[in-house]
């Protein structure tokens, strides 16, 4: 019975921690932990000593076992056990003697089953990928502060951004070496340069000349739709909320802080949306495709624009696309649309969403540590980003040459390509393509940071309740059900489900 009681308090704080998660819009989205900033005691704001990571580690006859426990990465998958093997011989060249090993990730939704485990102390793993739950977690004091770890390393440190950088001052528990999931819209190179409005489009990219661009793709029968979604607007609102004014998960409206949901900004997004909508330039289907279905009416060519992660996914529609459509049909990069602000989605830098943590009960932080920056050294980011020599990739002319089995290797620690340019070897080609490399630049160049409020649990029900509403008001607008002029009925609801016992909490956060 005491067990029973221990898995459905643990079960409880993990579904408040997951209550108001946005899928991929962080504006209005939040996490929550009841208003606090992580417990001192936990870590926030450590002031510990440097942990130096470049000394030696173990010994050739009593190696430190290191275990790591990776979504999706299984130990007895041959790419995995060669990874290790890997580490290990190279980690022991530079006097790091360790044993690294993956074990097996739970069976069921890896984001619940994982911190119900660890909270019940079924994890036997020194570093541990978290893909949500983790704040339930820290908050016990589960997880090492990463800190002075990261203080006293040479190559993690290098390659944290400025948004990393931010993340880890908030919560530092969780440490992901990676670009912004920020959503990149795209499209094909040889349909933008058959429309007269591109170029105008890309010189001064307006809401009017992003207009202009879609209606033309339409009125010349290139395709059915210029934009559709899988399920939600989180996709093209990367591509228009900051020209509107929503720019981040509050905004100031007559001198207060409000959710940027309710304000005069989004019913002013909402209503262009409408129009697209009516006039046929947004799919319908857009609320119920998955994203196999958007995907696939992108590559047949019924969709124009389609916005996925900066990145590796721009990498995944570009070599598909061309793969279908050949060379002329490599995608090009569009900007972020100008108006009250330009960016694409606002990067929440409240905490880390996912990432490697470091299990506080673990016997060997350091050289779990140790792991983590050999693998962001520029040997072990090789390592990690092509893959295996003679498997992956060949040594040909002091150059890395891919075979055709690399386009099956996957980074298992660090998805950044920040300052990944070997010289000796040299890459005989980019491990990104040119329009998936265009749209990390382009994210960078565009970043603007938002801090999220985190939802206290007390009010967990009300944002529920809020956002049920936003959901439905917001889908009915575009859809034409309801009229914009009641969006303004929506915000007296918005205020009624709990808009207004949010109103001191914004101004106390934010002000």
């Amino acid at each position: 019975m005491k067990k029973l009681c221990s898995l459905a308090l643990a079960l409880l704080m993990i579904l408040g921690c997951l209550a108001g998660c946005g899928g991929g819009d962080n504006t209005g989205g939040s996490n929550t932990n009841g208003g606090q900033q992580p417990p001192a005691e936990n870590g926030g704001g450590s002031t510990a000593d440097p942990v130096e990571s470049g000394g030696s580690i173990g010994s050739a006859d009593a190696p430190v076992d290191v275990k790591v426990m990776v979504k999706d990465v299984f130990p007895d998958e041959e790419d995995v056990q060669l990874l290790c093997a890997a580490i290990n011989e190279k980690m022991a060249a530079h006097g790091q003697y360790v044993n690294v090993s993956f074990v097996e990730p739970p069976a069921s939704s890896y984001p619940t089953a994982l911190p119900l485990a660890v909270m019940n102390g079924e994890i036997d793993a020194d570093l541990i990928y978290f893909q949500g739950g983790d704040q339930a977690v820290s908050e016990q004091g589960l997880l090492e502060d990463l800190t002075p770890y990261i203080a006293g390393s040479t190559y993690v440190k290098d390659l944290m951004d400025e948004s990393n950088a931010a993340k880890m001052k908030s919560y530092p528990y969780l440490l992901w070496l990676a670009p912004p999931r920020i959503p990149s819209p795209v499209i094909r190179t040889d349909w933008a340069e058959q429309m007269d409005s591109f170029d105008a489009l890309m010189a001064d990219p307006t809401v009017d000349n992003y207009y202009a661009f879609f209606k033309e793709l339409k009125d010349k029968g290139l395709v059915k739709y210029a934009l559709s979604g899988d399920g939600d607007t989180a996709r093209f609102n990367s591509i228009f909320n900051h020209a509107f004014g929503v720019t981040g998960t509050v905004v100031q409206e007559d001198g207060q802080w409000i959710f940027s949901k309710a304000s005069q900004a989004e019913k002013a997004k909402l209503e262009f949306y409408a129009k697209l909508y009516a006039e046929g330039l947004l799919d319908p289907d857009y609320l119920t495709n998955t994203w196999d279905v958007l995907e696939q009416k992108f590559y047949e060519g019924d969709l124009a624009v389609i916005a996925g992660t900066a990145g590796a996914v721009i990498q995944i529609y570009d070599t598909k696309m061309v793969s279908v459509n050949g060379e002329e049909a490599a995608l090009t990069v569009l900007p972020p649309a100008k108006g009250v602000s330009q960016s694409y989605t606002s990067v929440d830098v409240t905490k880390e969403s996912r990432g490697f943590a470091i299990n506080v009960d673990s016997k060997n932080k350091e050289a779990a540590f140790a792991v983590l920056e050999f693998m962001a050294s520029p040997e072990g980011r090789i390592l990690d980003k092509v893959g295996i020599e003679g498997k992956h990739y060949n040594i040909e002319n002091n150059q890395i040459v891919f075979t055709d089995q690399f386009s099956s290797w996957w980074a298992r620690f660090w998805d950044t390509v920040n300052k990944f340019d070997p010289k000796d070897p040299s890459l005989a080609e980019p491990v990104l393509c040119e329009s998936a490399q265009k749209s990390l630049d382009m994210v960078n160049e565009y970043m603007i940071m938002d801090t999220n409020l985190l939802i206290p649990n007390e009010l967990s029900p009300q944002w529920d309740a809020m956002t049920n509403l936003y959901n439905e008001y917001s889908s009915d607008i575009i859809r034409g059900v309801r009229p914009v002029s009641d969006f303004d009925e929506f915000v007296a609801k918005w205020n009624e489900a709990g808009g207004d016992q949010f109103a001191s909490l914004l101004q106390e956060t934010f002000g």
